[in-house]
Order: structure tokens, then sequence, then C-alpha cells
């Protein structure tokens, strides 16, 4: 009995589907601005992970120990990905992402807005 537990625990493990993930970058089109930095999962369909917003030397982001941001909801299919970044506490909005996948362009490039303290940047998101 004592190989068999970790033996079922170990083919349990093996069976069980990865979370395989990419990333994707969003940055102005031109001059400065905030960069959004995307984590994508895909399991039964894609799945937005986290985000890291960076403004200059200042880093937000939603994972890790004092997360400064929260994904207030978000959606991701083959043409579009909007996401709403929040606080922690989702009291209010801290960025907003929406763009639109062109598939016709090698490497799944989006173009779209983000929209961050009452200004709107054209951005361009690359797989990164």
């Amino acid at each position: 009995m004592r190989i068999v537990l970790p033996a079922l625990l170990l083919a349990a493990l093996a069976a069980s589907p990865a979370l395989a993930t990419q990333g994707l970058v969003c940055t102005p089109e031109t001059g400065t601005g905030p960069a959004l930095s995307l984590t994508i999962g895909s399991g039964a369909g894609p799945v937005i992970v986290g985000a890291t917003l960076r403004e200059g030397d200042v880093v937000h982001a939603t994972l890790g120990d004092g997360a400064t941001l929260a994904l207030g909801q978000g959606w991701i299919d083959a043409t579009r990905i909007w996401i709403d970044l929040t606080d922690p506490n989702a009291t209010r909005y801290e960025a907003k992402l929406r763009a639109t996948f062109d598939s016709r362009l090698r490497g799944r490039p989006a173009r779209g807005t983000l929209t961050r303290g009452g200004r709107t940047w054209a951005v361009r998101c690359i797989e990164g």
C-alpha cells in the first residue's frame, strides 16, 4: 500500500493538463506612455493570467506580494482582447486595454488603445 498511493499520486499529476502560457506586450505606437505586459494561459480556451503595467520606473502588477493591480474583467478570443485593470479592492479603474488582433500578420499582433489616468494611447501589442 505504501508504494501504490505515491504511484497513484504521480500518475494523477502526470495526467493533469498543463497550463501553457504566452506573453503579449502592448506599447504606445508613438512617443512615450505606459507599457502593458500580459501573461496569457491556454487550456480549454485562452485566459488572462496576469498583467504588469510600467510607467517609467514605476511598476504595477497583478501577481506577487504587494500586488497593486487586479484583473477587474477581461475578454480574449481570436479577434480581440479587452482588459479592465483595477486597484486591488476593485474600487477604481487603473487601466483599460481595447485591442483587435490582425490575423493577416505573422506573430498575432494586435492594435488598439490603452487608457490610464484620463489619457488614451494608441498601442500595438506583440507576442513577447
